[in-house]
């Protein structure tokens, strides 16, 4: 027995021919799809690129007013050292070691990388991110760390009139300077990832203005 397949109203030529033009249709329509898609996805990705070196930037102008500042940073460190050994008993320093290192921001990184788009930034470039990320996230602490001891030196020296605490600043004295060869050793690591990424210091967003020369003025003396 032979079954017959019906035959198109039209002939099988020309249904052939609808279901060429049908497969060509959504084959645009995929492609055409595809194509904003990957639009889209370079647009995430700029826009994040963008994101992270407005945030680096800012980063780097912090470090370099911290860089800046070392110069003053020692040459007050010395004078200090230099008044525990000579300044009569009884005296005192005003205002003497207020040291400003700022804060380190990385919150577009971390939102950054809970975002698809990321894998898309070439992976050269995103492990420079994150290498120069993980750097900023490990010197918080030693921020916080250098920046305690700055405020204990500072209330040490104010009341230095009392000799156990002129005693105390000779240890919080070696501390500082510790701090300061540390973070000297690492400028190295944390300006070679900005150089690479191309990112330059903008200080635009930077809402305090500090004096980067200011612990190169004399010491404040009183009784």
């Amino acid at each position: 027995m032979r079954v017959r397949l019906p035959e198109p109203p039209t002939g099988w030529r020309a249904f052939a021919g609808e279901i060429v033009i049908i497969v060509i249709g959504v084959l645009i329509a995929l492609g055409a799809q595809q194509l904003v898609e990957n639009a889209n996805e370079r647009r995430d990705v700029a826009k994040i690129v963008e994101a992270l070196r407005a945030e680096l930037g800012n980063d780097r102008a912090r470090w370099e007013h911290i860089r800046a500042s070392d110069p003053c940073t020692v040459q007050r460190l010395d004078a200090i050292q230099q008044w525990v050994r000579t300044a009569p008993e009884g005296e005192k320093l005003s205002d003497a070691y207020r040291l400003f290192l700022w804060n380190m921001h990385s919150s577009i990184w971390d939102l950054a990388q809970s975002s698809a788009a990321t894998s898309d930034i070439p992976l050269k470039e995103r492990l420079t991110y994150a290498t120069l990320y993980g750097a900023i996230n490990n010197w918080r602490p030693f921020i916080n760390e250098e920046n305690e001891n700055a405020r204990a030196m500072h209330a040490l020296l104010a009341s230095a009139d009392e000799p156990d605490n002129r005693r105390q600043v000779r240890f919080r004295l070696e501390v500082a300077r510790h701090f300061v060869r540390r973070r000297q050793l690492n400028y190295d690591y944390m300006f070679t990832r900005f150089d690479a990424l191309g990112i330059e210091p903008d200080d635009s967003q930077l809402t305090v203005r500090f004096d980067d020369k200011r612990l190169c003025a004399p010491l404040i003396r009183s009784n």
